[in-house]
């Protein structure tokens, strides 16, 4: 497993926490960046792009019908069926290609997912109030990183995983936005890598075991720096500050 990079100029070294699992317990201030390439961080960079109000991540996978009855113009997101449809009580689960059937403009979104969902509640509950939480990946690494370059306080880039172990697309996405924070340009060589690594990380035919999954990761883990939404944390809810700056979340 490898992900080409100049460790001369490129700061991921210091920045990088390999999966949820070694996010400390009593982590440093700072700008924590939850990247979960495949699919929770598109999904919810799709689900702004489409013009959902806020993201409201949940503890646990089955609280989010609680949610939808306190919020009841909310869509929410849980499990896929074997059919790749939402399971029964939900409007769609994590797939960028999905939720753009789904609407969600103006409205609340509530979901989680085992990795990225987890990583975010997981510095939710462990971090203090100087410290902000955020949502990348491949898709708006430079957006992102134009965001986090002037504030003044250390970034942390949480490659979320797979099930307790390393996903190299989450740390093809970490290496995005460390480049695009240091100002370091990707050659064509180089994303060519990078490309390849994600569409093969999950295995060499995993995107063509199913149309939408196809889609997931051609038209949207592939789409490198294509979209501008930059996902906060903002008390239980993501907003996008690139669209509603840092006012509260619709919760």
């Amino acid at each position: 497993m490898t992900v080409a990079d100049d460790a001369r100029t490129n700061r991921l070294d210091s920045r990088l926490i390999a999966r949820c699992e070694e996010i400390p317990s009593a982590p440093p201030v700072g700008d924590y960046v939850v990247i979960d390439v495949l699919h929770f961080s598109n999904t919810v960079i799709e689900l702004f792009e489409n013009g959902a109000s806020s993201v409201h991540i949940t503890d646990e996978r089955g609280e989010e019908p609680a949610f939808k009855s306190a919020n009841p113009e909310a869509r929410i997101g849980g499990g896929a069926t074997p059919a790749y449809d939402p399971e029964p009580g939900y409007d769609f689960f994590n797939s960028p290609s999905y939720v753009q059937g789904v609407d969600v403009a103006g409205r609340p979104v509530g979901m989680t997912s085992s990795n990225g969902g987890r990583a975010v509640a997981r510095l939710r509950a462990t971090l203090d109030d100087e410290s902000a939480v955020y949502v990348g990946s491949t898709m708006n690494a430079s957006a992102l990183a134009a965001h986090l370059r002037d504030r003044d306080r250390p970034t942390y880039l949480v490659s979320a995983g797979s099930q307790g172990s390393v996903a190299l697309e989450d740390h093809v996405g970490a290496t995005l936005i460390s480049r695009a924070l240091d100002g370091i340009e990707l050659s064509a060589a180089e994303k060519a890598v990078f490309a390849q690594q994600v569409k093969v990380a999950k295995g060499p035919n995993y995107a063509e075991k199913n149309d939408l999954r196809r889609r997931d990761v051609h038209d949207y883990a592939l789409a490198f720096d294509s979209r501008q939404a930059v996902p906060r944390l903002d008390g239980r809810a993501l907003v996008d500050v690139a669209r509603h700056g840092s006012g509260p979340a619709s919760d």
